[in-house]
């Protein structure tokens, strides 16, 4: 079994956890969105948001990652996204309902 690991290319093991982790961010929006309107948390809509964001986010990563999408606007983009998100899921926590 340890063979059969190690002989997986690195890159495959990546491009598996870039769509695992937007295939969940996908689906935890559509929860949210979800339980938003049966709810009726306001909360709620910050966190779709900044699931959202950082589905976009691994998406946009893995693009440049293997496709080579290195500009100045990636330098920008990258760490604003971050920044975002964290700031969506600090609202989703502080926001009073």
């Amino acid at each position: 079994m340890l063979d059969l690991i190690q002989q997986i290319p690195l890159e495959i093991v990546e491009l598996l956890l870039y769509i695992a982790g937007s295939i969940l961010s996908a689906l935890l929006v559509a929860l949210s969105i979800y339980s938003y309107y049966k709810t009726g948390l306001k909360k709620l809509i910050y966190a779709a948001i900044a699931f959202l964001l950082f589905g976009n986010f691994l998406v946009y990563e893995s693009l440049e990652h293997f496709y080579g999408l290195d500009n100045a606007f990636t330098d920008l983009v990258v760490p604003l996204t971050c920044l975002a998100v964290l700031a969506f899921f600090f609202l989703a926590i502080k926001k009073k309902s």
